[in-house]
């Protein structure tokens, strides 16, 4: 009788007293009448719904659900938003709503991944360990040690260190480093690897650049700008005469150019993130022997560790001044 609370007959327009009245229901489409009322229209009068078979019940639980209703996580029923208590069921509507936000909150804060024997583990992102104990051997150096060096979005490294150092396995996917290597290993403050792979792209990038400093020196609006910034008129020729006499050694280069930067990018991509857990063991080693007290040491971590975004403004900023040189030494070795 539960089922039918709120709900009224078609009949006669009145909601149904769960205690007293007699229900038929159709059963084609399942809709619920009183008994005096299903003799009287002589059967089902939901004309629309027998016409397009579906079903009452469904109908009324997509109105209910548009309407805020709430459905009940044990029986499947869906209540009056103001209800307390499931209709049918019996069972507390809001403990139930209680429990599924703090289901999705402990989903959220945890990542199941595949370890290197073939069975999953869930790790928990509120804890740096992810749930693993601190005094763990992480190829030679505490768990803990490697957590707080490597300090932001430990959930993806840490699980991921523990699979390169149980399999053996070098190669992951690090799609930062596909697009800009340098800005990556700058922001993990990576900086042998920040100047290499910034040398990197500049070498696979010259005959471009080159292609494209001719093209601004033949063009005479660039060229009256650099006339009255104080560039002098032989300087000019004398690039823009090298450059057209080597353009189709340039353009010849351009393509392979080109494909070496995308096969060192596809490297970096590849081998990103193992070279920066040897980075990471490396610093966590040489932090552990010069550090003075564990407090020193964490400190250290912390400090030398994580990530710093205005690393990556620099980078922009010593790449502006490098172009700046390099068409400065341009200008002085063509005088």
């Amino acid at each position: 009788m539960g089922r039918y609370k709120g709900y009224s007959c078609m009949g006669c327009n009145h909601l149904f007293q769960e205690e007293s009245d007699d229900i038929v229901v159709c059963p084609d489409c399942g809709t619920p009448y009183h008994r005096k009322c299903w003799v009287q229209h002589n059967g089902c009068i939901n004309v629309p719904l027998h016409e397009k078979g579906g079903d009452w019940q469904i109908q009324q639980n997509k109105i209910r659900k548009f309407n805020g209703g709430v459905e009940c996580h044990n029986c499947g029923h869906v209540n009056l938003k103001a209800w307390e208590q499931c209709s049918v069921c019996g069972k507390n509507l809001q403990e139930q709503q209680q429990d599924a936000t703090a289901q999705i909150n402990t989903d959220t804060r945890q990542v199941t991944m595949t370890m290197s024997d073939g069975k999953q583990r869930t790790f928990n992102f509120t804890d740096p360990c992810c749930g693993m104990s601190p005094e763990e051997d992480m190829a030679g150096e505490r768990l803990g040690d490697v957590a707080n060096f490597v300090r932001t979005n430990t959930i993806y490294y840490i699980p991921l260190f523990k699979r390169f150092k149980e399999t053996g396995r070098k190669i992951s996917f690090n799609l930062p480093c596909i697009l800009f290597p340098y800005f990556y290993f700058a922001n993990r403050k990576m900086w042998f690897m920040t100047i290499l792979s910034g040398l990197l792209w500049i070498l696979s990038s010259v005959p471009t650049f080159l292609l494209n400093l001719l093209t601004l020196f033949t063009d005479k609006s660039y060229l009256v700008a650099f006339q009255e910034w104080g560039v002098p008129a032989a300087v000019i020729d004398n690039i823009t005469m090298f450059l057209s006499t080597n353009k189709m050694l340039f353009e010849n280069l351009q393509t392979p150019f080109f494909f070496l930067g995308v096969l060192i990018r596809i490297l970096f991509c590849l081998f990103g993130n193992y070279l920066y857990f040897r980075f990471t063991l490396r610093s966590v080693k040489r932090i552990r022997q010069h550090a003075s007290s564990p407090k020193m040491k964490h400190m250290l971590l912390q400090a030398e560790g994580g990530t710093n975004i205005f690393n990556i403004l620099g980078c922009c900023g010593l790449y502006i001044l490098f172009v700046t040189v390099v068409s400065y030494g341009i200008g002085i070795l063509f005088r």
